[in-house]
């Protein structure tokens, strides 16, 4: 009888079966770290002063609210100057001549009298009664009686003298003078209930 000899099947060493589950290891450990970790990081340029390509930069902006001010919108202070008040003097106000010729018929009528005997600055206080009237809308006038006219007397019949007056006129008659001194808008510029009336030229 012919025998049947059995082939054996070749056997693995152990050091290579052992070496094959060492790779193995190492490469489930390199994708490991691969999944875990992700791309390298960037390198870092903050030393150099040079920011990341892909680092955006923002700028800071003001903010929204109404009630703070940025410092765009502060204003600068107004200079001093800026803040003083501008005065503008009113224009002079013509009173008539301190000494006015009068014809025969012409009549006036005095508001006031300043007498320069008393020390007092009568020719300005004349001239400054007279701007304010003319001011109210009245035509007053300031002039200097000093005998110059005959008509001008006072109730003794002397002529009146170194007397500084406020007159409206000259008109043509004494009556009409009148009437323009008693009248309400004369009144309310200024008050004289008396309103003699005087001829100069008389």
């Amino acid at each position: 009888m012919t025998s049947h000899r059995r082939k054996r099947k070749p056997q693995r060493s152990r050091s290579a079966i052992g070496a094959a589950v060492v790779a193995a290891a190492a490469m489930t450990a390199a994708f490991a770290f691969i999944l875990t970790r992700g791309a390298p990081a960037a390198p870092d340029n903050s030393a150099l002063g040079v920011a990341p390509e892909d680092t955006p930069t923002t700028s800071a902006t003001p903010s929204a609210h109404p009630s703070v001010a940025t410092k765009a919108d502060r204003k600068p202070p107004a200079s001093r100057s800026a803040g003083k008040p501008t005065t503008t003097s009113a224009a002079p106000v013509n009173t008539g001549p301190e000494s006015p010729g009068f014809k025969a018929g012409q009549w006036i009528v005095v508001l006031e009298k300043y007498t320069a005997d008393g020390g007092l600055d009568a020719g300005r206080l004349a001239k400054d009664t007279a701007t304010k009237i003319n001011r109210s809308g009245v035509p007053a006038k300031a002039m200097l009686v000093n005998g110059q006219y005959p008509g001008f007397a006072n109730s003794s019949g002397e002529p009146v003298l170194n007397t500084w007056v406020v007159y409206l006129g000259p008109g043509p008659s004494s009556a009409e003078m009148l009437n323009f001194c008693a009248a309400p808008r004369t009144q309310r510029a200024y008050r004289s209930p008396a309103c003699p009336t005087y001829e100069p030229a008389g």
